[in-house]
C-alpha cells in the first residue's frame, strides 16, 4: 500500500511538470518532407518509454478482473489511452475517444487507464465514473494497481495513448490531444498493417 501511494505521488509530481502543462502540439514532430509524405494520412507514432504493459486488476466502472494476456488477445490491436481525472485536455479527447470506438470497436481494442484512481483505495474513482459516463465512454477503463506501478512510473505526460498487438507488444504511440481525423486515418493503417 505505501508504495501504491508512493509511485502515485511521484507520478503526480511528474505530471506537475511535464502533463497536461503541456502546449497541445499536432502530434507530427518530423518536420523531414520525405517522412511526412510516407505519414501524412496518420499521426506519428513515436517510440514509447515501455515496451509491455501488462495489467491484472478491474474494471473502474463494474469492478470485473481484467487481465491484459486475454484482453491483447481479443483484436489485433488495442488502443491504450492513459488518463488522469484532473486533466483537461485527456476530458477534452474522451467524446472523440468514444466515437471511434464505436466505429471500430469490431477491429481494435480500446482500453482507458486512469492513472489518479487506484484499485487498492477509493481515490477519485466516483469522479472517473462521471467523467467515463458524461463522455459517452463505453470501453473498458482501468485502475492502476501493484502489476502496473512499473511500467506507469515511465509515462511521464498524459494524455499519452498508445498501440498493443495480441501479443501485448507496444508499436509505438504519442503523447497529448490528438486530432479525430488524423488518429482516425492512424487506426486504419495500424489495422491494414496488423491483418
Amino acid at each position: 500500500m505505501k508504495k501504491v501511494s508512493k509511485i502515485l505521488i511521484l507520478f503526480a509530481i511528474a505530471l506537475t511538470f511535464f502533463g497536461c502543462n503541456k502546449k497541445n502540439n499536432e502530434n507530427v514532430q518530423n518536420t523531414d518532407e520525405n517522412s511526412s509524405q510516407k505519414t501524412a494520412s496518420a499521426i506519428e507514432l513515436e517510440e514509447m518509454p515501455i515496451d509491455n504493459f501488462d495489467f491484472h486488476t478491474i474494471d473502474i466502472v463494474d469492478g470485473k478482473v481484467i487481465k491484459s494476456e486475454d484482453f491483447y488477445k481479443e483484436k489485433p490491436i488495442t488502443l491504450v489511452n492513459i488518463w488522469g481525472t484532473f486533466c483537461g485536455p485527456c476530458k477534452e479527447e474522451m467524446p472523440d475517444l468514444a466515437k471511434l470506438y464505436e466505429k471500430y470497436k469490431d477491429k481494435i481494442n480500446f482500453l482507458g487507464v486512469v492513472v489518479d484512481t487506484n484499485a487498492n483505495m477509493d481515490t477519485n474513482v466516483e469522479e472517473a465514473k462521471k467523467i467515463i459516463k458524461d463522455s459517452g465512454v463505453n470501453y473498458i477503463n482501468i485502475m492502476p494497481n501493484p502489476t502496473t506501478e512499473d511500467n506507469l512510473v515511465n509515462i511521464t505526460a498524459i494524455p499519452t495513448t498508445f498501440f498493443v498487438n495480441s501479443e501485448g507488444k507496444i508499436l509505438g504511440g504519442f503523447v497529448g490531444k490528438f486530432e479525430k481525423e488524423k488518429l482516425e486515418k492512424t487506426l486504419d493503417k495500424l489495422i491494414d498493417e496488423n491483418k
